[in-house]
């Protein structure tokens, strides 16, 4: 569910850049996080399967109630395909967001889409734009 704060963001950016040309997204990085689990499901999972035989072993799903785990990343994509994958260790917060984006995002940005085209522009799913140490504003 989006927020009414999030979803007015939302189309206040879509309305600022609904004018940009192919070029102008051509040289933009979308970056995003992503949550893998190693067994297993968040949440429910439907099994199909003939009326009489629910302890069937053949329709029923092993779980684990421990050591299933999970590993969050960060990563991004551009034009010329996938960028470097980040693990993200522990809580996501701005100390590692600023981290992330200093000493991967940017330096990948630099890298591949060159200094001159890459202009800032990373696009976050689900961030608000907040500024870099360095002052630059994550275009949202």
């Amino acid at each position: 569910m989006i927020s009414t704060k999030n979803r007015k963001v939302r189309v206040e950016w879509a309305k600022a850049h609904k004018d940009w040309i192919k070029k102008e997204w051509k040289d933009v990085l979308w970056s995003d996080e992503s949550k893998y689990r190693f067994l297993g499901t968040d949440g429910i999972q439907w099994i199909h399967r003939p009326q009489g035989t629910r302890f069937d072993p053949k329709y029923q799903i092993p779980t684990m109630k421990r050591g299933d785990g999970n590993v969050m990343v960060w990563g991004c994509v551009s034009r010329l395909g996938m960028g470097p994958l980040r693990r993200i260790q522990g809580i996501m917060d701005k100390f590692q967001y600023e981290d992330i984006l200093e000493n991967t995002m940017r330096p990948y940005a630099r890298n591949s889409l060159g200094r001159g085209s890459f202009s800032n522009r990373i696009m976050i799913r689900n961030i608000y734009p907040i500024k870099s140490r360095t002052g630059s504003p994550a275009v949202m």
